[in-house]
């Protein structure tokens, strides 16, 4: 058996999350049948991540293993021949055989886009948030400046089985990435359930006046969550996993 590891891209919106379930479109699923139909061989993938129902992803990492080897710029067109609209490789290579894409990253960044203007955008909304009034961006930064840290985020978390809720927050920052258009940028070693929206939500609070920044604050010293309403799905993508150096670096080979 050869382990090989991939980056996809997807768009969430008609997907039911990556996690494969019986009778729903995931991408997990897609990524199963193709390799089926291309290899003949039934193989589990295997994500860095288990996006939600409608989240997006850039960089998403998946490794999966089959007999022999293959040819991974020819396995990386054929695949993506038989991937439905939505979804596609955009780097293959071949990793050590105990390569875990979920226990190995060092850190993951996930964005959330959101549409900071009075008047909607059709072409926008499947991809951002439009809150119903314009945002303190001012006021958001500084309550994104609060949250990197290693702590309790038992406020920022859905229904979770994690049995610890401390987590380590590396970044947390807006970036204007368009006119109108903001983006949250959040990296961590791992996050709980739902957290980056849980989070988002909470700022977003804070930029309609809804929170104030002690109230952030505290809920940041712990507490039950959620403490803010869940952002939707459409606005987050799943955007960089990132692994020890030298431990998984798509260099092209073979992808001619």
């Amino acid at each position: 058996m050869t382990r090989y590891a991939i980056t996809i891209e997807y768009r969430g919106t008609h997907f039911h999350g990556f996690q494969k379930q019986p009778g729903l479109p995931t991408v997990q699923g897609a990524l199963e049948n193709a390799l089926l139909t291309f290899t003949g061989e039934e193989t589990v993938v295997q994500g860095a991540g288990r996006t939600d129902a409608g989240v997006h992803a850039v960089g998403q990492a998946v490794a999966f293993e089959v007999p022999g080897g293959l040819n991974t710029g020819k396995a990386t067109r054929g695949l993506n021949a038989l991937l439905p609209p939505g979804v596609a490789i955009t780097a293959m290579r071949a990793v050590r055989d105990d390569f875990d894409p979920r226990r190995d990253a060092i850190w993951r960044e996930y964005r959330y886009f959101i549409l900071n203007r009075l008047l909607p955008s059709p072409l926008l909304e499947e991809y951002t948030y439009h809150p119903p009034r314009e945002l303190d961006l001012p006021l958001m930064e500084q309550a994104c400046a609060l949250v990197p840290g290693e702590r309790d985020f038992s406020a920022f978390k859905a229904k979770s089985e994690d049995e610890s809720c401390v987590r380590k927050v590396v970044r947390c920052e807006l970036l204007d990435v368009a006119p109108g258009v903001i983006c949250l940028v959040v990296r961590a070693e791992s996050f709980l359930y739902r957290m980056v929206r849980i989070i988002g939500g909470a700022i977003v609070e804070v930029g309609m006046g809804r929170m104030s920044i002690e109230e952030l604050s505290a809920h940041l010293e712990g507490g039950s969550g959620p403490c803010a309403d869940l952002l939707p799905a459409r606005g987050l993508f799943l955007w960089k996993v990132v692994y020890p150096p030298g431990s998984l670096e798509f260099d092209g080979e073979d992808n001619s």
